[in-house]
């Protein structure tokens, strides 16, 4: 597989990621709270009809700034591309939450314009489009070193091919695993609550557990990088 396809791979998936980001983020309740401000707003009156384009504006805008951050093809562009994607999803885990955060500061009430497993897809998407990003940085790094030694151009092309089918293989395992524990989430939610739960001590218990268990995992992955960026 040549470079070229890998990147225009790459493009595909940077661009179907942030447009899906997107147009979640226009249809949240928050979303709609901001756009009438604005409409409110002079820049909003001046504007008049076309203010009612600001939903297609804001997608393009995210769309040309992700094609932007592709185009570098780094690392941390894709990383920038990321937090961009994740800034725009966020409004949706926000609408879905089980605790009303943005309520204590504004006059926030829920309306579902999608659903949980649409966010939940579109969060599945964003985590896989990601990992995706990484390592096709990767290979093509490693391109550049087998390059650079000497390797035949369709020896590193079979390379790159077995490396995508691997790759497509990991995308697909996380998925499944990813989407197993959704599907899980809702029974076993049920079973502890109904099961273990004892005066409401429980569900904070297990709230502490879950927290420590994300916060060990962070540690053990930044360890990692740190350990990884060193010995390059």
């Amino acid at each position: 597989m040549r470079e070229s396809v890998v990147r225009y791979i790459e493009l595909a998936v940077a661009v179907a990621a942030c447009y899906l980001a997107a147009v979640t983020s226009v249809q949240t309740t928050l979303y709609a709270m901001l756009e009438d401000k604005f409409k409110a707003w002079w820049l909003g009156k001046f504007l008049g009809p076309y203010a009612e384009y600001l939903d297609l504006f804001l997608i393009g805008v995210a769309v040309f700034m992700v094609i932007s951050f592709w185009r570098k093809g780094e690392e941390a562009m894709f990383g920038r591309l990321f937090s961009l994607n994740m800034l725009l999803y966020f409004p949706a885990v926000l609408e879905y939450s089980t605790f009303n955060w943005v309520g204590l500061v504004l006059d926030y009430i829920p309306e579902y314009k999608v659903t949980s497993l649409w966010v939940f897809m579109v969060g599945l998407v964003l985590q896989v489009s990601y990992l995706m990003l990484r390592y096709t940085v990767r290979f093509r790094e490693m391109r550049e070193e087998l390059t650079a030694r000497g390797a035949i151009e369709e020896d590193i092309d079979q390379v790159t091919g077995g490396q995508m089918s691997f790759l497509i293989l990991l995308l697909v395992a996380t998925a499944t695993f990813t989407g197993g524990v959704y599907m899980l989430s809702g029974p076993m939610r049920t079973f502890i609550l109904s099961n273990i739960s004892v005066g409401g001590v429980t569900p904070v218990l297990i709230g502490l557990i879950c927290v420590f268990i994300l916060t060990a995992g962070l540690v053990t992955y930044l360890r990692g990088a740190s350990e990884s960026t060193r010995h390059q």
